[in-house]
């Protein structure tokens, strides 16, 4: 099954997220990869040591997909919350250092 999640590099986005990760010193990894899989959904960022995942997206792109953006997240959250995971999510506005911090940061 980890292998039909598996997907194509990294969008930008997602490079610009794992940059800015790095750059601040944040605990979170890259795992869009298939690396992890919470009840048949793939994260792409999750929290080294705790079960933190994170997803950051293009509105226009799950508003076009997925039944609209505010039932793929709410999809999400409920799905990550069931296995006892916190998902955050960012949208292209919001991967920024100042952003990224504030809500990663503590």
């Amino acid at each position: 099954m980890k292998k039909c999640l598996r997907r194509n590099p990294k969008s930008s986005l997602e490079i610009k997220f794992e940059n800015l990760i790095k750059q601040i010193g944040l605990p979170y990894k890259f795992v869009g990869n298939g690396e992890v899989i919470v009840a048949r959904k793939v994260p792409d960022f999750v929290h080294k040591n705790k079960k933190i995942a994170v997803e950051v997206y293009y509105r226009k792109h799950k508003e076009m997909f997925r039944n609209g953006l505010e039932v793929w997240k709410a999809d999400r959250i409920k799905i990550f919350n069931q296995e006892g995971w916190k998902i955050i999510f960012f949208d292209e506005t919001q991967v920024n250092e100042n952003t990224v911090k504030s809500v990663l940061g503590n």
